[in-house]
């Protein structure tokens, strides 16, 4: 499952296989696992398309409840990039009857705060016109200035009847641990484990999330979002040089940004276009519940359809109209910046659902997991001419055509040529003659102990289940995965190094070392 090896702020979606879970000694037996969980999961989707698939695992009495909707980055125009990101935030913000002492009366001053901001949101976008006369642009800049003060009136009003994170308070008082969110290139989750007793609680109120939430607070987190965009990635280089990857690889594509969003769009994101996006995509067809613990599956069904089951269906286009501009030759591009050299090279692959892809996940554990992988060897341990590597099957998405990448962060900007060739060398080696026995056995079995240490949690298995059952649309992968694995050979490796990796499919970005 590659969404586990990931760094949000230094290279966000990049798999992360530097940490291998320590080898399990036993061969676990998934065929037994298999025969033994399935008898304990039952699936159905309701009529309005959602999904969703239940867990019996008595063993202790709560339940971990996974809901996924398969709305990302991927999703947006570029003009609104970020705005999955920043739903993940408002959608905390509670609906007519959570997060307010009296919904009625806010909404006064909530209808005042659209109307203003979006009079303020039209005048900054005319003030891009260079068109403008200073006396126009002057006239304009002192209405904005004006419709801010009334705006933060109607905001300092509006604040009196917020109930801040009623949710979270609710869900501490019932127990809950890992109550948490994220946003993807594909996909939103969100998390948490209860109490087995509080299964209603949590249908109540994850459908009021989705069924009528209320986007207060906006602008003051409008603002939030920014400012975390500007830390994690404005303040650092390795994050920008990411963010110019995504561009030169994938250009206007829906991977061709990252999940925050650009600084400039930020500024474009409006209230009434973050709510039509909500209404558009975040609908029960593309909703996975995954829930496991110690529960009944006809009452948690009852349950979950009663609260669910209001959610009305559409069938919204899954990703905007797109022009995808097919690679034919090798893409290069420079990033300024007073930093360390650093550099990201990919190549182009198609989506997790190809045949191919467990063969390049091992490829990449190959390559970069632990010191003795052959890219952390030779470039970290031998040659000491970088100080980390990174490898990542899937850059930054599953969904679509992706990018097989590899970050290297490198002591010296006159090392890039060395750095490649090194990179060049160890692919060719595996094309030409695979990896021994023993490198792939190894691999097979640090696979293996991840897999069984996901698998004895609840926490895991409803993130898995949920996970294939939204990008793979069948849970049931989840149990052919180590069989994959399994399977591939010396020979099955040398054949994806030699079919992907060509230089007329290659991206690489690098930092031009400024000067302090």
């Amino acid at each position: 499952m590659h969404h586990y090896w990931l760094t949000p702020l230094i290279l966000p979606l990049l798999v992360l296989i530097t940490n291998p879970v320590t080898p399990i000694e036993e061969k676990f037996d998934m065929s037994a696992f298999r025969q033994k969980t399935e008898k304990n999961i039952r699936k159905r989707t309701l009529p309005n398309g959602l999904r969703v698939i239940l867990m019996r695992q008595p063993s202790s009495p709560t339940i971990a409840c996974y809901l996924k909707i398969g709305v990302g980055s991927a999703n947006e125009s570029f003009d609104q990039a970020g705005t999955a990101h920043f739903l993940e935030h408002l959608l905390f913000k509670g609906t007519e009857r959570l997060g307010t002492l009296n919904y009625e009366q806010e909404k006064v001053y909530l209808d005042q705060i659209e109307a203003d901001g979006e009079r303020i949101d039209t005048l900054e976008r005319t003030l891009l016109n260079p068109l403008l006369t200073t006396s126009e642009r002057q006239a304009i800049e002192d209405r904005i200035a004006r419709l801010s003060t009334r705006l933060e009136m109607w905001q300092s009003r509006a604040q009196k009847f917020v109930i801040s994170e009623e949710d979270s308070q609710a869900y501490s008082q019932a127990g809950q641990m890992g109550y948490n969110a994220y946003t993807t290139t594909d996909v939103t989750n969100y998390q948490i484990k209860l109490p087995s007793n509080r299964l209603e609680m949590w249908a109540e109120l994850e459908s009021a999330r989705f069924l009528n939430p209320i986007l207060r607070e906006f602008y003051p987190e409008r603002k939030v979002i920014k400012e975390e965009r500007r830390m994690r990635y404005d303040s650092r280089p390795t994050s920008l040089l990411y963010e110019l990857f995504l561009k030169t690889a994938f250009g206007m594509s829906p991977y061709g940004k990252p999940v925050i969003g650009f600084e400039k769009s930020m500024h474009r994101l409006r209230l009434g276009e973050t709510r039509e996006f909500f209404k558009r995509n975040y609908i029960p067809s593309r909703m996975v519940i995954a829930i496991v613990g110690d529960l009944e599956f006809d009452q948690s069904f009852a349950i979950i359809e009663k609260y669910f089951g209001r959610l009305k269906p559409s069938n919204t286009p899954e990703f905007p109209p797109t022009v995808y501009e097919p690679q034919r030759g090798r893409r290069i591009a420079w990033l300024e910046a007073k930093n360390s050299p650093a550099m990201i090279s990919g190549w182009a692959r198609p989506p997790v659902t190809h045949a191919d892809d467990r063969a390049l996940e091992v490829l990449a554990r190959l390559l970069g997991e632990g010191q003795t992988s052959r890219l952390v060897n030779r470039l970290v341990i031998q040659d000491k001419i970088a100080g980390d590597v990174k490898v990542g099957s899937s850059t930054p998405g599953e969904k679509l055509d992706t990018q097989f990448t590899i970050f290297a962060d490198v002591f010296d900007a006159a090392n890039y040529p060395a750095v490649e060739r090194a990179i060049e060398d160890e692919i060719k080696k595996l094309a030409a003659d695979g990896p021994s026995e023993d490198e792939l056995q190894k691999i097979k079995n640090r696979y293996v102990a991840e897999l069984v240490h996901t698998l004895q949690q609840n926490a895991g298995l409803a993130d898995n289940l949920s996970y294939y059952e939204l990008i793979l649309q069948d849970y049931s992968k989840m149990f052919t995965a180590l069989e994959e694995v399994e399977k591939i050979d010396a020979a099955k490796i040398r054949d994806v190094a030699r079919k992907y990796f060509k230089e007329a499919t290659n991206t690489t970005v690098y930092i031009r070392q400024l000067e302090r």
